[in-house]
């Protein structure tokens, strides 16, 4: 998924923003905050392959802050937050997941398909990835 990387990326940056007393569990194994940039890395897909689609880009931006504030209570060091950006191995998981994620919504990822029926469903839905995304 191209935009997990970025999404991924930009998201953690945001993250090292957030200081704190290191945790003593591991950042990857943090469900919220994998679950929150699954969520913005799949709705960032649908945008990008569906011109009909835009970002809600305040809803957006303050959804990725809620990641920094999360992850700030949780206390995450720095050197945890850039392991994990730099994680190979978690930027795969991500990606895995959101191909699983639009492959079950019905997207033909090979014929770039489905991504705007999922994308209007999850908008009328108001799901968590519909929240992020508005209609043309």
């Amino acid at each position: 998924m191209t935009l997990s990387r970025k999404t991924l990326g930009l998201s953690v940056i945001a993250l090292t923003l957030a200081t704190g007393p290191t945790n003593a569990a591991e950042i990857k194994d943090d469900a919220e905050i994998f679950s929150r940039l699954l969520t913005t890395a799949v709705a960032n897909e649908i945008r990008e392959k569906c011109d009909s689609i835009v970002a809600r880009e305040w809803r957006a931006t303050l959804y990725v802050l809620g990641v920094v504030t999360y992850a700030k209570k949780q206390g995450f060091s720095m050197k945890q937050i850039e392991a994990y950006r730099n994680d190979p191995d978690e930027q795969a998981r991500l990606a895995r997941e959101g191909y699983a994620y639009l492959d079950a919504g019905g997207v033909d990822r090979a014929a770039g398909t489905g991504y705007c029926a999922l994308g209007e469903k999850e908008i009328a839905e108001k799901s968590k990835i519909g929240r992020l995304l508005k209609s043309r």
